[in-house]
């Protein structure tokens, strides 16, 4: 339904059962009828606010939520963290599948906006991303990364030589082998990074204290200095950074993403 003097506000209810969304997945519309920007069809919301409800209990934690999958296109509204109800940028047109952004490998990436050392004090992060595909990227291509790493656990990730590299600034953590699809985080207490493919611990090693990133995180990019380099073509279906999540939250984050995927 719209509403409105030519501006199409959309107001979205569940299907059949006239209640309102999740209150956090309700927020996210909210911003986007503010922001003007053209919603996902009613299938993919209903989806949409499933997977809200799957990760409502943890959902707080979140510093950093955006949702990349959905409907091909739509790049306004996959624009949106949930977390924080502001935008990404993009840079040279990154595509938009209905599974997640994809970069070209060359120049496209997103700027999440995010600043670890505006955005939060505490000393304990989860970050990661979902790839609905084998993370196939090239030698030294980032996923996700800020201009510096620290002890509060802002990590990139790159490749080298097809194995999964996860670096706080010189101090670099090895999985031990190629990364494949699913939810792939490391959290961070401070003194050591466990690498995890959803659920399951593949490697735990220690690191050092360094400087708190103060530049932003990219998405498909590492931000070296405000300068973006080490592009990958991979795709990503959510990114995250949140409050340290247990092996429970994770699961559950990781079981609600590939629930969406199934359904698309």
């Amino acid at each position: 339904m719209s509403l409105g003097f030519g501006l199409g506000l959309q107001y979205s209810r569940l299907s059949g059962g006239g209640s309102d969304y999740n209150t956090n997945y309700q927020a996210v519309i909210n911003y986007a009828n503010s922001e003007g920007l053209t919603l996902p069809n009613s299938i993919i919301q209903n989806l949409q606010n499933d997977f809200a409800i799957s990760i409502n209990p943890f959902f707080s934690k979140f510093k950093e939520l955006h949702f990349w999958s959905g409907e091909a296109g739509k790049s306004g509204f996959k624009s949106i963290d949930w977390a924080r109800l502001n935008r990404a940028d993009y840079y040279n047109s990154p595509t938009f599948l209905a599974n997640g952004i994809k970069g070209n490998g060359t120049s496209s990436y997103a700027d999440l906006n995010f600043d670890a050392d505006a955005e939060t004090t505490i000393d304990s992060l989860t970050f990661g991303f979902y790839a609905p595909n084998d993370i196939t990227s090239g030698t030294n291509e980032a996923i996700m990364g800020g201009s510096n790493a620290s002890v509060q656990g802002i990590l990139f990730i790159k490749r080298d030589n097809d194995r999964s590299i996860f670096s706080v600034n010189s101090n670099v953590i090895t999985s031990g082998g190629e990364v494949n699809q699913g939810l792939i985080s490391v959290s961070s207490d401070g003194s050591t990074a466990t690498l995890r493919e959803g659920s399951t611990t593949i490697r735990t090693e220690t690191i050092n204290t360094q400087a708190k990133a103060t530049q932003s995180v990219f998405l498909l990019a590492r931000n070296i200095d405000g300068t973006s380099l080490q592009f990958s073509n991979d795709t990503i279906s959510i990114s995250f950074i949140a409050d340290e999540l247990t092996v429970t939250e994770l699961g559950i984050l990781e079981t609600a993403i590939e629930t969406f995927l199934s359904a698309i």
